[in-house]
C-alpha cells in the first residue's frame, strides 16, 4: 500500500480544487482496505473515499485527516461469458468500453466522455439524459455490486435492488460502503455500431462542453434549464469560476477558481430556483 502525506487533493480531482489530505492511502487490494479499517482508521467516524475525482467539489480551506483512494484496488475486467462481466472499481470507463466492444458487446458507449473510474460511475449511477428523458443509467446493466461494509468490516455483495439506484443517486451516498466492483450484463453489439455511438457522443461533447483548467461535469440534477440560464446571465462568473457558454449546468475552473467561488454560484442557482419555487439538487458531491 502506498501512503502519501499532506497530499493536495486538487491534484486528484478533475475540477482541480481541494484541500489537504494529511494521509492519502492507496491500497492495492480489498484486504488492504480491511486492514486500514481495522487499524489506522479504526476510530474514524467518517471515511472519505476518492475515486476518479470527477463530480467532486472539495473545500480548499480544509485539512482532511485520512482519505482512501480506490484507484489501484481492483482493475480486473473478467469476461464471464454470455455478456456477463465482472468489472473492478478502479477500471477507467474508456478501458471498459474498449474491452466490451472488442468482445462484440456494448450498451453504454456514451459514458466514454466521463473522466471517471467504474466505482465512481456506480456511486453516481451515471447515465445519459435527465430524470425525465433518461436514455440509460449504469444501473440498467448492473446485476450486483461488491462492496466493503464499513461498519461491519467485511466484504459483501448487494443486488441491484439493494443498491437503491435512482436519478444520479445510489445507496452508496450514505458513505457506509466502499465499492470494489460489480457484475454487469450487456448485450451483443456490432463493433461498427459501438464506434458510431462513440463518435457521435464525442462530437456532441466537443460542441456542448468546455473544460477550461478544470470541470466536474454536470453540476445539478432536477434543475430547470431556463432558470439556470437566467442565473448564468446574471452571474456569469465569480472569481475564477464561470458557467459554461453552451451548457449552463456546467461550471468551469478558469485556473484560479476556489471552493468559495464555486459555492457562490451554486447558491445563486438554488436561490433563483427557490424564488420561482422550482426543484433543484446538486449532482456534484461536496466535501465541506
Amino acid at each position: 500500500m502506498k501512503i502519501i502525506d499532506n497530499y493536495e487533493l486538487k491534484n486528484g480531482t478533475t475540477f482541480h480544487i481541494g484541500g489537504i489530505a494529511k494521509k492519502l492511502f492507496i491500497p492495492e487490494n480489498e484486504y488492504e482496505i480491511l486492514s486500514l479499517l481495522d487499524n489506522e482508521l479504526k476510530n474514524e467516524k467518517k471515511i472519505f473515499i476518492l475515486s476518479g475525482g470527477s463530480n467532486l467539489l472539495i473545500n480548499d480551506d480544509k485539512v482532511f485527516e485520512n482519505v482512501i483512494s480506490t484507484k489501484e484496488v481492483d482493475k480486473n475486467i473478467i469476461n464471464n461469458d454470455n455478456g456477463k462481466y465482472y468489472i473492478g472499481a478502479s477500471c477507467r470507463i474508456q478501458n471498459i468500453i474498449k474491452k466490451l466492444n472488442n468482445d462484440g458487446y456494448g450498451g453504454f458507449e456514451e459514458l466514454i466522455s466521463l473522466p471517471a473510474l467504474f466505482g465512481g460511475i456506480i456511486y453516481m449511477n451515471a447515465g445519459i439524459g435527465s430524470k425525465s428523458t433518461s436514455i440509460f443509467t449504469i444501473s440498467d446493466f448492473i446485476i450486483k455490486v461488491k462492496v466493503i461494509d464499513i461498519k461491519n468490516r467485511k466484504i459483501i455483495w448487494l443486488n441491484k435492488t439493494e443498491c437503491e439506484f435512482s436519478n444520479r443517486y445510489s445507496l452508496f451516498h450514505n458513505n457506509n460502503y466502499i465499492i470494489l466492483g460489480a457484475i454487469i450484463k450487456v448485450k451483443k453489439q456490432d463493433i461498427l455500431k459501438s464506434q458510431e455511438r462513440i463518435k457521435n457522443r464525442l462530437k456532441k461533447c466537443k460542441n456542448m462542453f468546455e473544460w477550461g483548467n478544470g470541470c466536474f461535469g454536470t453540476c445539478f440534477k432536477d434543475a430547470n434549464n431556463k432558470l439556470l440560464e437566467i442565473t448564468a446571465k446574471i452571474f456569469p462568473k465569480h472569481g475564477g469560476i464561470s458557467f459554461g457558454k453552451n451548457n449552463y449546468n456546467w461550471l468551469v475552473n478558469n485556473g484560479d477558481g476556489t471552493f468559495k467561488d464555486a459555492i457562490f454560484l451554486i447558491k445563486k442557482c438554488k436561490l433563483i430556483h427557490k424564488i420561482f419555487r422550482k426543484k433543484i439538487n446538486c449532482e456534484v458531491i461536496i466535501w465541506e
